[in-house]
């Protein structure tokens, strides 16, 4: 073997041969050169990585990209690990560098691609009509408004029906007759009124019956009855009386020191009227405190066989009509209570 080296190192060192020596030595320090330097420059930015800078440059930057239909070496040794395509010549200069050239003149010459400027314009324009967007250039939709639903008109209420009664009531006198007795008017004569006063009551007026036939009192006091009214339930046991108008009642009552006084109480008209539903209420409301009082002490806020209807001041017949009918029809003898 050291022989074979021996007469290797003197063919080299021959003078014939030793140009040819010299000048492969010289081509392979400037192939070993350009690997170093042109392989390394090459070798920080894959092919891979320039595809990418050159698909995301601006538009209307022009870039020369290699063709993908023939493969391109970067090295003198590409060759063998390609599949189709002719080797490159590694003396020839990059696409990569071309195209890096090309923008450095572009950028020099001041000249902006137009690409670029409408890309800019339409950005500034974005950012300046919606500056809270964050950048967003979706258009917000407008909400529709929804139209409301129209409001029915109340339909006016219908007006009630309101009765007004009228009556005397006064102190007959021993020596004069009934007839040519001044008595006391009351006009629209109040639900639950005591009469003749809340201080010595003997009657309270309740309510008028269907159709404003009669009106109808509740006896409170201590009195004896004379007179053509109707009384409830009976006529021996008299707790109201019920007038019709133009009829009179006389209460005979005895104080507990004193003269028997005589009191008369006359139906003069009933007369009905239409109201409001404020109205209406009113009359309710219109009720005399001092009646309802009179009538809870005495336990007497019903009133046998009446009821009141959904009309203010309206009584009605709970029940037994016979009995109705002949309460009013026939008269009643004196009774003491």
């Amino acid at each position: 073997m050291t022989s074979f080296l021996s007469s290797v190192k003197a063919d080299l060192l021959d003078r014939r041969i030793l140009p040819l020596v010299a000048l492969v030595l010289a081509a392979l320090v400037a192939a070993i050169a350009f690997v170093v330097f042109g392989g390394g420059s090459s070798t920080t930015t894959p092919p891979a990585a320039v595809s990418a800078s050159a698909t995301a440059s601006p538009p209307g930057l022009a870039v020369s990209q290699p063709s993908t239909e023939k493969a391109v070496a970067e090295v003198t040794s590409g060759g063998s690990t390609q599949h189709h395509g002719a080797s490159r010549n590694p003396f020839s200069p990059l696409p990569e560098a071309k195209a890096k050239s090309a923008a450095a003149s572009t950028t020099a010459s001041g000249s902006s691609p137009s690409g670029s400027s409408s890309s800019a314009a339409s950005g500034s324009g974005s950012a300046s009509s919606s500056p809270g967007s964050s950048g967003s250039t979706t258009p917000s939709t407008p909400s529709t408004p929804t139209p409301s639903t129209p409001t029915k008109p109340t339909a006016p209420t219908k007006p009630k029906t309101v009765y007004h009664v009228a009556v005397l009531f006064g102190a007959l006198s021993a020596s004069v007759t009934s007839a040519s007795t001044e008595l006391t008017p009351y006009e629209n004569l109040k639900l639950l009124t005591p009469l003749p006063s809340g201080a010595q009551a003997l009657v309270v007026f309740r309510g008028v019956t269907a159709g404003g036939k009669s009106a109808t009192f509740t006896v409170v006091g201590e009195a004896i009855l004379h007179g053509n009214g109707a009384c409830l339930p009976s006529a021996s046991q008299c707790e109201a009386i019920d007038l019709q108008p133009g009829q009179a009642e006389q209460l005979e009552y005895l104080p507990l020191a004193g003269q028997a006084v005589t009191y008369e109480l006359k139906v003069v008209n009933i007369v009905s009227s239409k109201a409001s539903s404020a109205a209406f209420k009113d009359d309710l409301r219109g009720a005399s405190k001092a009646g309802r009082e009179l009538l809870s002490h005495a336990g007497l806020q019903a009133i046998p066989y009446l009821r009141y209807s959904a009309t203010a001041g309206v009584l009605v017949f709970a029940g037994h009509r016979a009995f109705a009918a002949s309460a009013h029809s026939a008269g009643h003898s004196c009774h003491s209570r």
